[in-house]
């Protein structure tokens, strides 16, 4: 069978023998989008709101805070802000305060391109308005607000919290520690300082709980124990009971009102929407996105799979999403993975790190810590990681587990250098067709095939 993959800006076909394969391939089911343009909608939804009166209805007068998502995630995000800022203005706000929730990420490299439209549909409607991205490490932008029961520090954007009407643009998929991206996210990492970022993060050292399909807002209860998830949660719940003073730089408990909107989508479609109360419309994304994107399987020998096109595939650092997506669901202990991805990175990025990470911090602490500790024994990683543990080195956490607690081999088709690949325990791989047949011919397993990965959750059975 003729088998297609992302790579990169490309696709790449192989033959797979059909005895070999454990299933048809695995991608986002989407074959049944809603009718209509991204815009019409978006607006039809604002329609009817779940538990909420029409946002235009409640923001006269007022400062109107709305948040949107970085480009690391980019999808519809030009469309979400052009219709939730025309249902603002209708309303007639005194002014809008805009944020761009880049958590932990570099603003000039993930706000760009959302910072423009913001300033294009702002202005064509003629509203007052501020852009705020997130800058995590500039400690005078935030308020704390006190600790989670992980004790996590809650620390959130000051400008945010000025705002009595609180509005989330959002788009849901999985997530390899929150289970799911949820509106939650929004606020932690989105909008909150290093500290509060680095100590919720630590908790996706809990790697059987803080993974893709588990989340606090699932209607399954059974998987609603992921620590990094309720501790999210807690973090917006915590968020919405104060309100900041700007002129008097007073913080005071008060009543805000909040209005969530979230989809699942891919591309210029949209399969799912809903909006309204952010608590009922993260109790139904979960569904929704596991009917679209979630799958079931007997787990298998081996697997092939593509992350899908960049950012995704433009380094390993990104292609690692897809580790806990899939591979960990997917492939028994001791099984083998063929990852097709580019790695060829962004061409500002400097050449040592280019395709293995997208800057020298997450090159410094998630790559050069997993070369440093990959071969040594693994209790040794758990005890230094516990100790030290900074923003990056979950991913680190992450790998040296599947390598060494599940047996898992990876081999890279990519763009990388042999010697990079093979510094942090990966096997380059020059011909993945020459790879498929080496496996058929064991008979000693089946194989599941995999595209758009990082998009996708696979639980095995």
């Amino acid at each position: 069978m003729k088998i297609e993959l992302t790579y990169g800006q490309d696709k790449i076909s192989l033959d797979v023998q059909d005895q070999f394969l454990a299933g048809p391939l695995i991608k986002p089911k989407v074959s049944q989008a809603l009718p209509g343009t991204p815009g019409e909608i978006i607006r039809q939804s604002f329609q009817t709101p779940k538990n909420r009166p029409k946002l235009r209805a409640v923001v006269k007068d007022q400062r109107v805070g709305l948040v949107v998502s970085d480009e690391l995630r980019l999808g519809l995000q030009e469309q979400i802000i052009s219709c939730l800022l025309a249902e603002i203005a209708a309303g007639q706000p005194a002014e809008v305060f805009i944020f761009i929730a880049t958590g932990s990420h570099h603003p000039e490299i993930y706000a760009k391109n959302i910072t423009a439209w913001i300033n294009q549909y702002a202005a064509e409607l003629k509203l007052k308005y501020q852009i705020f991205p997130n800058y995590c490490e500039r400690q005078e932008d935030y308020i704390y607000l006190g600790d989670t029961t992980y004790r996590t520090p809650v620390h959130i954007h000051k400008m945010w919290l000025s705002c009595p009407i609180r509005v989330h643009g959002h788009e849901a998929k999985y997530h390899y520690m929150n289970g799911y991206s949820c509106i939650d996210k929004h606020i932690v990492p989105g909008l909150s300082a290093h500290a509060s970022i680095q100590t919720n993060h630590k908790l996706a050292l809990r790697h059987h709980d803080s993974v893709a399909g588990k989340n606090a807002w699932h209607q399954d209860q059974s998987r609603q124990n992921n620590p990094f998830s309720q501790d999210n949660k807690q973090c917006r719940k915590i968020s919405e009971k104060y309100l900041y003073d700007l002129a008097g730089g007073q913080l005071q408990e008060a009543a805000v009102i909040t209005f969530g909107l979230d989809m699942v989508s891919q591309k210029d479609k949209i399969f799912w929407i809903d909006c309204g109360d952010p608590d009922l419309v993260c109790q139904d994304v979960t569904a929704a996105v596991d009917k679209f994107l979630g799958f079931t399987v007997d787990k298998t020998k081996y697997l092939i799979q593509s992350p899908g096109g960049p950012p995704a595939s433009e380094t390993l650092y990104y292609v690692q999403n897809g580790f806990d997506m899939v591979i960990k669901g997917a492939l028994q202990s001791g099984g083998e993975a063929l990852v097709i991805a580019p790695c060829n990175g962004r061409p500002e990025v400097p050449g040592h790190i280019r395709g293995i990470c997208p800057d020298p911090e997450s090159m410094e602490l998630f790559w050069d810590t997993l070369v440093k500790y990959l071969n040594r024994p693994l209790s040794e990683w758990i005890s230094f990681v516990d100790k030290n543990f900074k923003l990056f080195m979950w991913k680190t956490d992450r790998v040296i587990k599947l390598f060494k607690d599940s047996k898992i081999k990876i081999y890279l088709y990519s763009q990388l250098p042999d010697a990079a690949a093979l510094k942090g325990g990966f096997i380059p791989e020059p011909d993945p067709q020459k790879w498929i047949n080496e496996r058929a011919a064991r008979q000693d397993g089946k194989i599941w095939c995999v595209d758009e990965a990082n998009k996708l959750c696979v639980l095995g059975k």
